[in-house]
């Protein structure tokens, strides 16, 4: 019995010392591409640890779509949807998996002028991929001295 237990408590605490995303599972069947695959809602908008969503909102949707193409490895995130004011917003980015699928790194960016902060214009962050589960992802980036959080759910 004691065996058992060490052994137990030695397997869980190196699988929680191998955990790839600092809120993320341990062990997941899907890939990460898989993961981000689909429709998503944005629920969480940071800058700083102020909640940023409502700023967000005035300008942009919060629709999410994430797609990745294996063939020619063309991977583009649409952002759109209805904005707070009623017009319809339409910004989009390419994107790519890094440092064993920890960074999403965006690789160029177009559409909505009317943006905030980092989802306007031609700016390409690097997002540190905190959680990527089933149903939720968080990322988090750092643009002009600022740290903004961002958190989606899958629809």
């Amino acid at each position: 019995m004691k065996k058992t237990l060490l052994i137990f408590l030695i397997l869980t605490s190196f699988n929680e010392g191998c955990k790839k995303y600092e809120d993320g599972p341990v062990f997941s069947l899907r890939s990460a591409k898989y993961r981000f695959d689909g429709y998503h809602t944005l629920i969480k908008y940071t800058v700083d640890g102020i909640d940023s969503l409502n700023s967000y909102y005035d300008s942009l949707g919060l629709m999410f779509r994430f797609i990745h193409n294996d063939d020619n490895g063309a991977n583009i995130c649409i952002m759109n949807g209805i904005s707070k004011d009623g017009n319809m917003s339409d910004f989009y980015w390419g994107w790519e998996l890094t440092n064993h699928n920890r960074i999403c790194k965006v690789l160029g960016s177009g559409g909505a002028s009317n943006g905030i902060g980092v989802f306007k214009g031609s700016i390409t962050p690097e997002w540190e991929i905190l959680k990527l589960g089933k149903k939720e992802i968080k990322m988090k980036t750092n643009y002009n001295e600022k740290e903004y959080i961002i958190e989606l759910d899958r629809n």
